[in-house]
């Protein structure tokens, strides 16, 4: 009999521990947010300054949310890789970039470091100010100069995104990483290297012509020769699909490679993508022109 109460106590015991070790990881999980319909982003004068303000533009994307410790009476999460795209001034705007937020009962802080199109980045801040939603769902304006006279504005409007709209991707062979040397130049050109690795698309809002998806959680590795530590690949960015007659694609990524500087590669729109959800995209800095990095992106679900 103490034997047989040992062995349920020990059960009791171990089931605990593995219900506490699921809650933790539960809770220490990550979260990808959608921007919604009401994110804008505005530049110019507000009030008490009088001079132009730029029409509200829409901002789509995504970021993600992280649990980390209590402050006070605040629950504090870390933000990650933010992803976004303004159609701004007749120009293409995009936003990369980190940050915290801070959320009890009835208030709440958003505070992010941006940068957009490669420009140094900048703090933007909500200050404490009251809850405008109910957690998880996060509506915050943040800000330069707390939307006074010339700022640039954010109204970050954004809410978790359901598991049915996140897909998960995966390279497969074919899958290459080159560098070097490329037409009309002369010079070396490296060899193509095996690129393996994951990413996940989300489904944003499609318009008539063509479906949308942010690109996350790029995580990718070029394997080299010779016994080299692998080329590390990392960023995220945009994919569209679609088109009114032939079916055209267009792989946009800001990728950080090798541990360097975040950089701009797209495929551009292109002729393909009539193998979606297959996808088949080669993407580079300067379109495979003189010295370039080009990645051939081959990835199935």
């Amino acid at each position: 009999m103490r034997r047989r109460a040992k062995l349920v106590l020990g059960l009791v015991f171990a089931v605990t521990l593995i219900g506490s070790a699921v809650a933790r990881a539960q809770d220490s999980a990550s979260t990808i947010y959608r921007l919604n319909q009401g994110s804008t982003y505005q530049q110019g004068c507000f009030p008490p300054c009088l001079c132009p303000i730029s029409q509200a533009a829409t901002v789509a994307g995504t970021l993600i949310l992280t649990p980390g410790p209590n402050s006070g009476s605040f629950k504090t999460y870390t933000v990650t890789e933010v992803n976004w795209v303004v159609p701004f001034a007749g120009r293409e705007l995009r936003v990369i970039g980190s940050g915290t937020y801070e959320v009890d009962a009835t208030q709440q802080r958003l505070e992010l470091d941006l940068q957009a199109n490669g420009q140094p980045e900048q703090l933007f801040d909500s200050g404490v100010v009251a809850r405008r939603a109910s957690f998880p769902n996060i509506i915050a304006t943040i800000s330069l100069h707390g939307e006074r006279c010339f700022d640039t504005v954010f109204v970050v409007n954004t809410s978790p995104v359901p598991s049915t709209q996140i897909h998960h991707y995966h390279l497969v062979s074919g899958s290459t990483f080159q560098r070097g040397c490329f037409p009309p130049c002369e010079c070396a050109l490296g060899p193509k290297e095996p690129l393996s690795g994951n990413f996940t698309l989300v489904d944003l809002p499609p318009n008539p012509l063509f479906r949308n998806f942010a690109v996350v959680h790029v995580d990718w590795e070029a394997v080299t020769p010779n016994a080299v530590p692998p080329i590390m690949v990392q960023g995220n960015g945009f994919y569209q699909v679609g088109g009114e007659v032939a079916v055209q694609q267009e792989l946009s990524l800001e990728l950080a490679v090798g541990g360097g500087p975040v950089t701009h590669f797209d495929s551009g729109l292109v002729v393909g993508g009539g193998s979606f959800p297959s996808i088949d995209a080669t993407i580079s800095i300067n379109g495979m022109r003189c010295a370039d990095t080009v990645m051939v992106v081959k990835a199935v679900r």
